[in-house]
């Protein structure tokens, strides 16, 4: 990790578009989803009862995109983790992310 607290994930090159990979960053399991030259990252735990994200399917459209838990339906902002759904009533915590030398980078929202 850097000063600012960025850390590596994998190379945008094996995150295909229009997918979620899961990946880590240090001991975090992430999901990564990437829709053209935007990349959204969140925990890929949902906070309903831990089911991983990364198996749920995304929706982009609108003015929102989103994640649906794939056991029990609850769906959550990509760009922040809040929950649009439950049963689900705790966010999930989202990233900031970058691409740098052609490595996904992730860092907590703060």
């Amino acid at each position: 990790m850097d000063t600012d607290g960025w850390l590596a994930t994998l190379p945008i090159d094996d995150l295909p578009d229009g997918r979620s990979v899961k990946t880590t960053a240090g001991d975090e399991r992430v999901m990564l989803h990437r829709v053209g030259d935007r990349v959204f990252a969140l925990r890929n735990r949902c906070t309903h009862q831990g089911a991983p994200l990364d198996r749920g399917p995304v929706k982009i459209g609108g003015s929102e995109a989103t994640v649906t838990c794939p056991f029990h339906g609850s769906t959550f902002r990509l760009e922040d983790g809040g929950v649009m759904r439950g049963p689900a009533t705790e966010p999930v915590p989202a990233f900031e992310t970058r691409v740098t030398d052609g490595v996904v980078e992730v860092r907590p929202r703060g």
